[in-house]
């Protein structure tokens, strides 16, 4: 599946200058592929794309002062791996060390907090991939959907106490209630097909038969249609900017839709 994606990022430099590290660019792995990509900075700037260790590309630029904008589309193509009919517990001192810390707590995933709970829910179920499902089931089914009613600073447990909160809360608490069964997971940031309103999306992935694989708790997008820009152990470490100097932000505009087939040739030419 062709997947279009893009945003508009508009700022006003108030310092000299200021430095910009852009994680809104579609990652590449073995699940998404770039088609095509599109790249636009007003005024031109130099830009840098690095690839960081967890495979993310990211944007680093620095603009002068006055107004700045980003504008970023691109092609993705999106094979996410069907789920197995039986996915059973994995040793976890036999998982690999890099997928390992994604079972532990960490600043908006306390897992460590939410063990008991979570073993009285969801413990009854052997299969793993039947868990995560009911996890993200519950949390769709217990979270009331409250934009405005949370900040930046929401955790997991404040949202299992509020009840409450947006796509990043959500995430967050499925987070947390799958670390506290042992099972790795980790914040996803990036595009969501279908999202209203449009903007970008917080899910999440589960290590599960030895891939890693998208699960979305808030809408239930399917994974076909999600994109990912940047991954973490939360939103804390999944940022889609950091900025460094005096800027003042301006308005988001987010697309993602399928993307439309290409024409096909009808294999005949007219001069």
């Amino acid at each position: 599946m062709n997947i279009s994606v893009g945003c508009t990022l508009r700022y006003e430099v108030v310092a000299p200058s200021a430095a910009f590290t852009f994680n809104v660019l579609a990652n590449t792995d073995t699940q998404q592929q770039l088609v095509s990509e599109t790249i636009v900075c007003s005024p031109e700037v130099p830009t840098e794309i690095a690839t960081t260790s967890k495979g993310e590309r990211v944007l680093r630029l620095e603009a002068r002062s006055g107004p700045f904008e980003l504008a970023y589309s691109a092609i993705v193509s999106v094979a996410r791996p069907e789920m197995p009919a039986a996915v059973p517990a994995d040793q976890p001192g036999r998982l690999p060390l890099t997928v390992l810390t994604y079972t532990l707590p960490s600043r908006y995933c306390e897992s460590d907090r939410l063990g008991p709970s979570a073993w009285e829910i969801f413990g009854k179920v052997d299969d793993r991939a039947e868990q995560v499902r009911s996890i993200c089931g519950w949390v769709g089914a217990n979270v009331e959907y409250a934009p405005g009613s949370t900040d930046a600073r929401t955790s997991a447990w404040d949202v299992w106490q509020a009840r409450k909160g947006v796509c990043r809360d959500y995430t967050h608490l499925a987070i947390a209630l799958c670390r506290a069964l042992s099972i790795p997971a980790r914040y996803v940031g990036g595009y969501a097909v279908g999202l209203v309103p449009m903007d970008f999306h917080a899910c999440f992935e589960a290590y599960l038969g030895g891939k890693w694989r998208v699960f979305d708790p808030t809408d239930g997008i399917a994974p076909g249609m999600i994109v990912a820009a940047t991954r973490g152990r939360d939103a804390a470490s999944a940022g889609l900017t950091t900025i460094f100097g005096r800027v003042a932000a301006g308005p988001v505009r987010v697309e993602c839709s399928v993307a439309a087939p290409e024409p096909q040739s009808t294999g005949i030419r007219i001069e």
